[in-house]
């Protein structure tokens, strides 16, 4: 149930609405680097990692448009800015 309320608040947030929020969306490695440095959200998106397909099949799921989910859904990025943070595998 988290797994499908992380696809659904990442969906529902454009990734530029993410990014307003204060580093809502960073890339991995950029998110690995933050969690270093004692960044909670940064280390709760990684704890709690996904892959592709879950995440497109989840933000379809909800009648999101496909453009949305294919750029929120991207490999290698991470949502730290929603309720519940995660990023995206492969």
């Amino acid at each position: 149930m988290r797994f499908v309320l992380c696809i659904v608040i990442a969906a529902l947030l454009p990734t530029s609405a993410l990014a307003a929020k204060g580093g809502g969306t960073m890339s991995l490695s950029r998110a690995q680097a933050a969690a270093a440095k004692g960044d909670q959200k940064a280390a709760v998106a990684l704890q709690t990692t996904t892959n592709r397909e879950a995440c497109l099949s989840g933000c379809a799921a909800r009648d999101i448009p496909k453009r949305k989910c294919s750029s929120a859904c991207r490999p290698g990025l991470c949502h730290t800015g929603g309720e519940q943070a995660y990023c995206v595998s492969r």
